[in-house]
């Protein structure tokens, strides 16, 4: 019987990094929203949706969002995402000029799709 080596991701020191589906394309949206941010915190959210999510990677039905992509013109409609290299997906077709027109449209894609807000299944 052979010994197993663990490896870790490069730059990861050890620490405990969540898994990623990495079936996620990101689109110009995201790449633009997740360019600046620190990638510690994001794995830590990421744990969250994850466990929220009930352990499994992918978007989260009913967890809709409305992120400001050009502060002052711009919001965008999203769904939060388990999945650290993809913790939200914003929709490029879901852009509005402002923050009350961009929520409207996240809760009536929610009814639409006939989804509620995200609990932990016990």
């Amino acid at each position: 019987m052979s010994k197993r080596t663990i490896t870790r991701p490069l730059g990861t020191d050890g620490k405990a990094i969540l898994g990623s589906e990495g079936l996620a394309t990101i689109n110009n949206l995201e790449k633009l929203a997740m360019k600046d941010l620190d990638e510690d915190k994001i794995n830590e959210i990421a744990k969250c949706l994850f466990v929220l999510n009930n352990r499994k990677y992918g978007p989260i039905p009913g967890a809709y969002m409305v992120m400001c992509t050009k502060p002052g013109k711009e919001w965008c409609v999203g769904q939060l995402s388990a999945d650290r290299a993809k913790p939200f997906v914003l929709f490029e077709d879901k852009v509005f000029s402002s923050p009350e027109e961009a929520q409207k449209e996240a809760e009536r894609i929610k009814k639409e799709r006939g989804e509620s807000a995200p609990r932990r299944c016990t």
